[in-house]
């Protein structure tokens, strides 16, 4: 026989387990569009040392193509803009950690590194290639085997030891460095024969410098996204939306030539697949 004084104990300690589970269970998080909105500030990774994409002036200046693109993304969500130092190293563990909102930080789309954050549409594209000194190179076949630079974390490594496998030569000693302005002064002082970045950074640095030039051509494509913590669809899908109204009325076009234009030191005109624009 079912003793009943036994069984409402035991029905009642169940309910109350549960009940303190889910008490003690944390809650979903909101997505970023509404914490964004809520808190009045968009936290945006942005990269201080990417001239002419982002980087901090002279004067202390928080300036380039990518911190007038977070601007605008700000103004447009009504909110204000906190700029966050991130490099190659930190932009994707910030977006993990939940510190930065937004990553426009001159971020390569690749698949590897979709594995760990979701992107925007293509806002940005160039190639990788190498700055030297003039005279010494002029192809990217000849930096096969020699001693160059590049930045740790860049996708500039997988893609010179890429290009270089299906071109038949070898990539040479790469030497990362966590510094632009050091991997800089190691091509000038001849301690590296060449250094691999973006096109457009690499055009800044040497900007004013006679004796440094671009290998011609590019060894591996760059494509820029923002980036965002994954599995948020709501907070991609706002972003793409306002990146696409910048492009229909104009305000891209403005930006874009404000640091890539034939006016600038570090011309690169639009290349023909521009963002696109859903109907």
């Amino acid at each position: 026989m079912i003793n009943i004084k036994r069984w409402a104990t035991a029905v009642i300690g169940l309910v109350c387990l549960f009940a303190c589970a889910n008490a003690a269970a944390p809650s979903f998080s909101t997505g970023a569009l509404d914490r964004v909105k809520e808190a009045g500030v968009l936290r945006a990774g942005i990269r201080f040392d990417f001239p002419p994409v982002s980087y901090i002036d002279a004067s202390g200046d928080w300036i380039g193509f990518d911190v007038d693109i977070a601007g605008e993304i700000a103004r447009r969500l009504g909110v204000r803009l906190e700029k966050v130092r991130v490099d190659e190293t930190t932009r994707i563990t910030f977006l993990q950690s939940g510190q930065i909102d937004l990553a426009v930080a001159g971020m390569n789309h690749t698949r590897k590194r979709e594995d760990a954050v979701d992107f925007s549409v293509t806002y940005f594209w160039g190639t990788q290639t190498f700055l030297v000194q003039r005279g010494k190179y002029a192809r990217l076949e000849d930096l096969f085997g020699r001693t160059v630079a590049m930045n740790k974390g860049s996708s500039a490594i997988d893609g010179w030891q890429t290009w270089a496998d299906a071109h038949g030569g070898q990539a040479g000693q790469i030497v990362e460095f966590g510094d632009k302005q050091e991997a800089l002064q190691a091509l000038k002082s001849g301690a590296v024969e060449g250094y691999a970045e973006d096109n457009i950074p690499l055009l800044g640095l040497a900007a004013g410098d006679p004796d440094l030039v671009l290998v011609p051509g590019g060894f591996n494509a760059v494509r820029y996204g923002i980036g965002m913590a994954e599995n948020d669809s709501n907070w991609r899908d706002q972003i793409n939306l306002i990146l696409q109204d910048m492009i229909a009325d104009g305000t891209f076009g403005t930006i874009y030539d404000r640091w890539f234009g034939p006016a600038t030191s570090t011309v690169w005109p639009l290349q023909p697949d521009a963002p696109e624009v859903w109907p």
